[in-house]
């Protein structure tokens, strides 16, 4: 049943593109647009916050009771600015407790609070509930709550509005489509006051980063506009003495836990063990008995104060709580008896112990992967766990160019069994060659905010240098039969410059269709392709053919005779290796909120044709500078070189002829001569013997040797028969021979009564001497050919790329914004998106190639350049450059293959917390402590990290 609805769902999604991209767009209002986007997102975060706090088991059975107080008057604002009233008496108190914070950020006038508290006193905790809060009591209008990670923001190059909205975007990529005034929705909802800013973690900031941002929200924020900020109580004090005060902000600071309510927690919260009398009992019963009765043990005092944290007594739950490990352990160690010491104890043991009922992964194994994905992080400055971004952690090279190195080493071990079989050793040497042009081109190419002057004056970098090579070293004559500058080039040379040509080639396609190095998650604007039940199997099928067509072709090609149970066998092994790739990432069942909307905006008809507009103007243009500077360097140093060769092969007597043309003779007798428009022939001394067929094929009378054998006579007849039974005539004569060009015939000959026909296998009778003066090009004649191969080649380049782009960037807008979106569901999308991008890029190069016989040669071969292009693509796509990093990361033992599962599961055990499409660790302390070095020392290595250093 899996191949047939593979067939009928490619059918339905075909239906369901042309059905999208035709209907009529459902037009609404700039505000009702708007409104429409805020109440998606509002129902996204809503659906993703509370999944959190339920991971977290915050309601179980109920939170900690955390609690705050006004926070000492200097860090805040001046009252006049808070709104204060003038008496002191009429001012509501600030203190609360973790259920009151919305009703408290409600007394202040200005709505701008800001929160602060010591590491783990629950600051983040109280940012999320105040989100959900706020969203349950929401009305239509009211702007939305989102929780951003300070960590994120580069204030002194990012200022707030733009980092604002790239957060959006970066958890709910649906809001990158351009809004109702052009702008990015995201943006344009942050800039119409529709986003209620709640901003967490001001400490994770750099020292005069902090500062800057203080002064950026100072600076940035309109008066009214409103703000919640958490930040550490120390690190808040030195931003005040070293700025200012956040404008216009209350302060608030979170209070140390009571002991008692921590251990009323620990013992609700834990399992229950039978007691004196059957009475219930757990335990931690004698632990907390014991720091009760016992003020002033070092240890029991110790354990007082690291359970002021709410961190810290949700780690102790954790590790004690929920398994049978006896916390008594607490106070026999005495080296836990400094709190530092005991709280990284309380962490190093939260993962071993949250993944204890794992049935996939162990605990060791599992903190030695989140160990090696928190350095990552750390290194990076950021707490983002985002799954498109981890190939930065690849080695140097493999960061960028992982993908393209993976596809050549395939490519490199087909063409290497292709000469072990015995046919010749230019598949390996051409495919490194390509391999080479392809990465250099694409390491200079694939740069952020190149510009497009930039992206065209390094593409000549890389050209150039080849194209004079070429130039260099190419004959100095025509080659009927492919008549292209490198045609007839020394083999070696050749095909490493052929080959090095082709892969810049390639990799200006790629600039020309916007494949970057940093390539976010794109989504697909069909819903039916993302919802269709059986899309697994569709998405197989795709991937399976996709990737076998290319194998059976290059096979094909490079491996003569070969017989069609090979040709199967490598469709079979392509196939399985296609579908096996999109495989892995389907396990783990991911809510994706409501069904989509129908979608409001353009319609995608429009959004398509300025999309292929925009891609033809860039490809043509690139491709026409590109094409014109290659074929200037080609056709001018080839030129220069034929200006000073000598006029005639060797050197002889130059007589003239009749017609005012030169003429030198060989000792042989054989005139060299050229005429005066510049074409050049020979005559022999002795007479040509054969016959002329007076129509060969339907292409006229062609003259064929007396020395051509039956197996090489190009019209097929027996003796004295054309292939069309008409009679051949025997000629005997002293001819004169010229070079022709594939259609008219590759060498003619003129016959006694003056007619020019071809020669059919007379070639093989002329000696180098010969073939090279007939073919010879004046220093005009050279130039010209490169300029039309040039411009040919470079305009349908950019045709095809063009074209190419304008469908890569149409299929890879977002526009769904109504989703909840997840790592994985993003994976998928993405995923999907490159598949069809990658389908029709490659059917678009495959449907021009079919007009190879009437496009000039250059713009034929420009086709072929396209063709593996879509190939390429997928490769490059996020979701390829995540194969490439699962492939490396397994291989070496830091992370497990099937990793979507694994963080999946992290997540589900609340070592991790999702902030829609990317993961972040449930507390920065917890990555701080799995990234430090001495983590090691409780438990394995991971061995490196693999990145560069």
């Amino acid at each position: 049943m899996g191949p047939l609805l593979s067939v009928l769902g490619f059918l339905v999604s075909l239906a369901g593109l042309l059905h999208t991209t035709v209907r009529p767009a459902v037009v609404l209002s700039p505000a009702e647009r708007l409104d429409r986007a805020a109440d998606a997102l509002a129902d996204a975060v809503r659906a993703q916050w509370q999944a959190e706090w339920r991971l977290r088991r915050l309601q179980d059975p109920e939170p900690l009771a955390v609690r705050w107080s006004s926070a000492q008057p200097w860090l805040s604002d001046l009252d006049e600015a808070v709104g204060w009233p003038a008496r002191d008496a009429e001012r509501p108190d600030l203190s609360g407790r973790l259920s009151e914070i919305t009703q408290v950020f409600g007394y202040v006038p200005s709505r701008r609070l800001a929160v602060l508290g010591q590491p783990g006193s629950g600051k983040t905790v109280l940012a999320v509930r105040f989100t959900l809060d706020l969203l349950e009591r929401r009305s239509a209008g009211d702007p939305v709550p989102f929780l951003f990670q300070a960590a994120s923001w580069q204030p002194d190059q990012q200022d707030l509005r733009q980092w604002l909205a790239d957060r959006i975007v970066a958890g709910h990529p649906g809001l990158a489509v351009d809004g109702p005034s052009g702008d990015m929705l995201a943006k344009e909802l942050v800039a119409t006051g529709r986003i209620l800013p709640v901003v967490d973690g001001l400490d994770e900031l750099g020292g005069p980063s902090r500062t800057r941002a203080i002064w950026r929200l100072n600076t940035e924020l309109d008066a009214g506009d409103p703000l919640f900020l958490t930040c550490r109580s120390g690190v808040y004090s030195d931003v005040v003495e070293a700025g200012d005060v956040l404008t216009s902000a209350a302060v608030v600071e979170l209070q140390p836990l009571g002991f008692e309510e921590a251990a009323g927690y620990l013992t609700r919260t834990a399992r229950p063990v039978r007691g004196p009398g059957g009475a219930r009992a757990t335990a931690w019963d004698p632990v907390l008995e014991h720091v009760r009765r016992h003020p002033d043990d070092a240890v029991a005092r110790c354990l007082r104060q690291v359970l002021e944290l709410p961190l810290m007594v949700a780690m102790a739950r954790a590790v004690y709580g929920d398994t049978s490990v006896d916390p008594a352990e607490l106070l026999r160690r005495r080296e836990l008896a400094e709190p530092g010491a005991m709280e990284k104890h309380l962490l190093d043991a939260f993962v071993p112990a949250s993944f204890r009922t794992s049935a996939r992964w162990d605990g060791a194994d599992a903190m030695r992967r989140l160990r090696f994905l928190a350095r990552h992080l750390e290194r990076r400055g950021t707490r983002d766990l985002a799954w498109w971004e981890l190939h930065l952690a690849l080695p140097g090279p493999l960061r960028l160019l992982g993908p393209l190195l993976l596809l050549g080493a395939v490519g490199e071990i087909l063409c290497l069994t292709v000469w072990l079989a015995g046919q010749g050793a230019a598949a390996p040497v051409v495919a490194a060659a390509i391999l080479t042009g392809l990465c250099a081109g694409y390491a200079v190419l694939a740069r952020e905010g190149a510009g497009l002057r930039r992206t065209l004056l390094l593409s000549l970098a890389c050209l150039i240098p080849l194209a004079a090579t070429v130039g260099a070293a190419r004959p100095l004559s025509r080659d009927p039969y492919f008549d292209v500058p490198f045609a007839g080039m020394q083999e070696l040379l050749g095909w490493l410059t052929v080959g090095a040509l082709y892969g810049v080639a390639v990799a200006a396609g790629l600039g020309v269709i916007g494949v970057t190095a940093a390539p976010a998650p794109a989504t697909m604007p069909f819903p039916v392709l993302r919802t269709w039940r059986h899309r697994r199997w569709l998405w197989k099928t795709v991937a399976a053919v996709f990737v076998a067509l290319p194998a059976v072709l290059l096979t094909d090609l490079l491996v003569y005779p070969v017989s069609r149970t090979t040709l199967l066998a490598v469709a079979a092994v392509a196939a399985a290796l296609g579908a096996f790739a999109v495989r892995g990432e389907g396990a783990t069942a991911v809510a994706t909120g409501d069904p989509p909307r129908r979608r409001y905006g353009p319609g995608q008809a429009g959004r398509l044709g300025r999309a292929v507009a925009r891609g033809l103007g860039v490809g043509l243009a690139a491709g026409a500078v590109l094409g014109l500077v290659f074929a200037l360097v080609v056709g001018g140093t080839a030129a220069g070189r034929a200006a000073m060769r000598d006029d005639f092969p060797f050197g002889a007597t130059v007589h003239r002829s009749a017609d005012a043309g030169r003429y030198v003779v060989a000792d042989d007798g054989t005139r060299f001569g050229v005429r005066p428009d510049g074409r050049t022939y020979i005559r022999r001394a002795r007479p040509l013997r054969g016959a002329v067929v007076p129509d060969c094929y339907g292409q006229g009378p062609v003259f064929v040797p007396r020395s051509t054998g039956p197996e090489a006579d190009p019209c097929g007849g027996g003796e004295g028969h054309g292939q069309d039974g008409g009679k051949r005539a025997s000629v005997t004569a002293v001819m004169e021979v010229t070079a022709g060009t594939l259609e008219t015939g590759a060498v003619r000959v003129r016959l006694p009564d003056g007619r020019v026909v071809a020669a059919g296998g007379l070639a093989h009778d002329l000696d180098d001497t010969q073939w090279q003066w007939l073919t010879r090009q004046s220093p005009g004649q050279l130039m010209g050919s490169a300029l039309s191969f040039g411009l040919a080649g470079g305009l349908g380049l950019g045709f095809v790329a063009g074209f190419a782009a304008g469908l890569h960037r149409w299929l890879g807008a977002p526009v769904d914004t109504s989703r909840t979106p997840s790592p994985l569901a993003s994976l998928r999308t993405d995923r999907d998106t490159g598949l069809v991008r990658g389908f029709l890029i490659t059917l678009v190069a495959w449907l021009c190639a079919l007009f190879v016989a009437v496009l000039p040669l250059g713009a034929a071969v420009a086709t072929v350049v396209v063709i593996p292009t879509g190939l390429v693509t997928v490769a490059l796509s996020a979701w390829g450059r995540l194969l490439t990093a699962r492939l490396w990361f397994c291989s070496t033992g830091r992370l497990p293959w099937r990793l979507m599962a694994f963080l999946a599961e992290a997540h589900e055990r609340g070592v991790l917390r999702q902030a829609g499409a990317v993961y972040q660790f449930r507390h920065a302390r917890l990555q701080e402590r799995l990234a430090s070095t001495d983590a090691d020392a409780g438990g394995d290595g991971d061995g490196g990290d693999g990145e560069g250093r």
